[in-house]
């Protein structure tokens, strides 16, 4: 039989190591959150985490370490994630190329709706046609046309990435056949299109639009079903004649399997909160992106639903050129 002394020193010390562990809990984040980017610094989605993340440093009380891990996939960033610990502190920023890669590869070390678990589609924005200044064609009819005579390139953020398949439905839609140059990112993408290395990019406002404004680069079209404010001159694919080639930009947050969405929540609404940030949102405006902060769980079911959506797709036109 446990004495009463001893009853009450065992208790006593569960109740001190709850409140320990409580203690802990409430800690969290006490050590840097690790975002690994999949892609070059200068794209859209290293631009994106780079523009929250200083909202999130003040929001938590420590470092936002934004870690790129680029290649044409996303596949080594995004696998990486997989096989770290579900403890919060290492989280994924996922571009198009993640929700479309079961459509566009033939095989991946992952699977995409099983391997991860979801803190919140960050954000939105449209894919615009940018061309060298060395090519003549000022309008998308007359670039379409000029296509059908001479052999143009086009390049983009990364094979499945959104700038990729623009190119791709453009070329169904126009009966064109742009030859794709898949990069490390829109970055990279946009410096090999600076120096007349390719005739054209699909890329996003984040990282075209200064380019565009100097004078570097001529818009030609932009992939949305309306003029963006920050480029209203630009004119639409539907404008110039082509329906149907439209494909968003997205931007999601995931986390590696098993993570506790208790601690998915506290990521989600500190990223929520972020992106309402004033001075925020002025620069996101600026840049193109249009703000989501969805839920996990919503997270979870958009993702689902992009991932389905181009498997059908990719049954249907060839995503793998």
């Amino acid at each position: 039989m446990i004495g009463k002394r001893k009853l009450l020193a065992s208790t006593a010390g569960l109740l001190v190591m709850g409140a320990s562990s409580g203690r802990a809990q409430a800690k969290y984040p006490s050590e840097p959150i690790k975002i690994i980017v999949p892609r070059a610094p200068g794209g859209g989605t290293d631009i994106l985490v780079r523009l929250i993340a200083p909202a999130l440093e003040k929001k938590f009380g420590v470092p936002i370490i934004v870690d790129n891990r680029p290649d044409a996939t996303t596949v080594l960033g995004a696998q990486l994630v997989t096989k770290s610990k579900p403890d919060g502190y290492t989280i994924f920023a996922a571009d198009n190329s993640y929700y479309q890669n079961p459509a566009v590869l033939d095989s991946l070390p992952y699977d995409t709706l099983k391997d991860f678990t979801t803190i919140t589609m960050m954000a939105k924005g449209p894919v615009i046609l940018i061309v060298h200044p060395d090519v003549p064609a000022k309008t998308l009819p007359e670039l379409i046309a000029l296509s059908k005579k001479t052999n143009l390139t086009y390049a983009s953020g990364g094979i499945g990435a959104s700038t990729h398949l623009v190119g791709v439905m453009l070329n169904l839609r126009a009966g064109t056949n742009i030859q794709h140059i898949p990069f490390k990112g829109s970055g990279p993408a946009l410096l090999a299109l600076l120096g007349g290395h390719v005739s054209m990019q699909f890329g996003g406002i984040s990282s075209a639009a200064p380019y565009i404004k100097d004078g570097k680069v001529r818009a030609i079209a932009l992939a949305n079903d309306r003029r963006d404010p920050t480029l209203p001159d630009v004119p639409t694919f539907q404008e110039g004649g082509v329906t149907g080639a439209d494909v968003a930009s997205v931007w999601g947050l995931h986390a590696p399997p098993g993570t506790p969405i208790e601690l998915r929540r506290i990521l989600r609404d500190a990223v929520a909160e972020a992106l309402r940030d004033p001075e925020t949102v002025k620069k996101l405006i600026e840049r193109g992106y249009e703000a989501i902060a969805n839920t996990p769980e919503e997270h979870q079911a958009m993702t689902a639903e992009l991932v389905n959506q181009w498997i059908e797709v990719g049954k249907k036109v060839n995503l793998k050129e």
